[in-house]
């Protein structure tokens, strides 16, 4: 339990806890909650790399600020490293679930209490809220897109928010945050789907930063 009311899931392989540990996020726009089948690819994750894998239940936005979400899964990022230790914590996401995977390495830089980085972030479409050129580029590729509309990822904004206006905008578009000190992270999308129109921006910073990437 974390903060006393929030569930996190942890699967582990055997009884006796394995030296790395993945924190995995499940995806849903921030507004829809995870499914059996997410469990079931924790469970695979836990048994394919040998890690115990955290699935956290963050806080959806429907009825919480983005800020609560990101304490919930801050919190459980330190516990896991307080048990693994430094440099044997990654994590993982798919759509919202991917921009939380990056985002606590960006809160962990932008409150800055020193807290280890993780050793590697996997994004798999990661959810963006369009900010620049990325608003043209969606909208190109929305008739293409099966999943996701570009109107959604253009108002999601709002939900995130929660009403409150103080939100780092790094909550709300993730390749505004700082990536200084983000060692490894691995991008995957698929070309027709909307959130492929914010790779370029992403493989920007990270260049900038002079950070490992991978996946297209």
């Amino acid at each position: 339990m974390i903060f006393g009311k929030y569930h996190c899931l942890v699967i582990q392989n055997n009884r006796q806890q394995a030296k790395r540990a993945i924190l995995y996020f499940f995806g849903g726009g921030m507004i829809f909650g995870s499914d059996k089948g997410d469990v079931s690819v924790a469970g695979k994750l836990a048994k394919e790399t040998g890690c115990d894998v955290w699935f956290p239940y963050y806080p959806l936005c429907t009825d919480h600020c983005i800020t609560e979400s990101y304490d919930m899964a801050f919190e459980c990022c330190r516990q896991m490293i307080e048990r693994h230790g430094a440099g044997n914590m990654s994590t993982c996401g798919f759509s919202s679930g991917g921009a939380l995977a990056i985002g606590i390495a960006l809160h962990n830089n932008a409150i800055s209490v020193g807290l280890p980085q993780p050793r590697h972030i996997v994004a798999v479409s990661p959810g963006e809220v369009p900010w620049n050129s990325e608003e043209e580029r969606m909208k190109r590729l929305n008739d293409s897109d099966v999943m996701v509309d570009y109107a959604f990822m253009s108002k999601v904004k709002k939900f995130m928010r929660y009403g409150r206006t103080d939100v780092p905008e790094y909550m709300i578009s993730t390749s505004r945050g700082v990536y200084t000190g983000i060692h490894k992270i691995h991008f995957f999308y698929s070309s027709s789907e909307v959130l492929y129109g914010a790779k370029e921006t992403f493989g920007k910073i990270v260049e900038f930063c002079g950070n490992e990437r991978g996946g297209a």
